[in-house]
């Protein structure tokens, strides 16, 4: 969708519900094979200029890091996250969940130091489901719209805080997990990434109960031996 449109559909979204501010919300990392889920929140400041946002799916990784480069200047946006632990624990819904509660939390006091406490604030969620902390908090106007990074400006800014925070935490995560090419494949599973799980089995921050478990029961993963980073190398 063009820019233009993004920017058309959210102001429509703000003077249908008579809201101040829109904070979009979207993660990354859904159905990668291990580290984190990401989730990013986002509100736009000055909708001007602004072409350089669009869905981040739609962007080259490049284009989604310069993107990201200038996103400070017209928009205020977080990160929170839930490690492949919490989402072996919780499930991947939960755990997505809690990662875009702790964007949104992390992002709330500055919208209301810009617009005011008083400003009526309302939150778009990518998918078609409200999640339960959105639907218990009554002084935001929460909607889930599918596909909303790609027709809400401030969800697909919030899309490419979510990606790029996650393909930077994944680079550093293969600095001291070695052998699954996460700085090129972020967790997901290419098949020079299943190939090594094949040969290594599973890491500490693979999701031994989300798509690595179920790969096991077809491709007879080793899923009994965890490499873990040796210590004494990376001090």
């Amino acid at each position: 969708m063009r820019h233009e449109a993004l920017a058309l559909f959210e102001q429509g979204l703000k003077s249908r519900y008579d809201l101040d501010v829109i904070v979009g919300i979207d993660e990354a990392g859904r159905g990668a094979l291990a580290g984190p889920v990401y989730a990013g929140a986002c509100a736009i400041t000055d909708p001007s200029g602004t072409m350089f946002i669009n869905d981040s799916k739609l962007l080259s990784q490049r284009q989604r890091e310069q993107a990201f480069e200038l996103l400070p200047a017209h928009a205020l946006f977080a990160t929170g996250s839930s490690t492949a632990a919490e989402i072996d624990a919780q499930g991947i819904l939960h755990a997505t969940y809690k990662a875009m509660e702790k964007a949104l939390l992390l992002l709330l006091p500055e919208v209301r130091e810009r617009w005011g406490t008083g400003a009526r604030i309302g939150v778009v969620i990518d998918g078609p489901l409200l999640p339960p902390f959105l639907e218990a908090e009554e002084k935001l106007i929460a909607m889930a719209i599918i596909d909303a990074d790609a027709t809400v400006l401030s969800v697909a800014g919030a899309s490419i805080a979510a990606k790029v925070s996650r393909d930077a935490a994944m680079r550093a995560m293969a600095r001291h997990v070695h052998g699954y090419g996460f700085e090129g494949n972020f967790g997901y599973g290419t098949h020079e990434h299943i190939e090594a799980l094949r040969v290594k089995g599973p890491s500490g921050e693979h999701r031994r109960t989300f798509v690595v478990k179920q790969l096991a029961e077809t491709e007879e993963l080793p899923l009994g031996r965890t490499t873990h980073p040796d210590p004494r190398k990376h001090r």
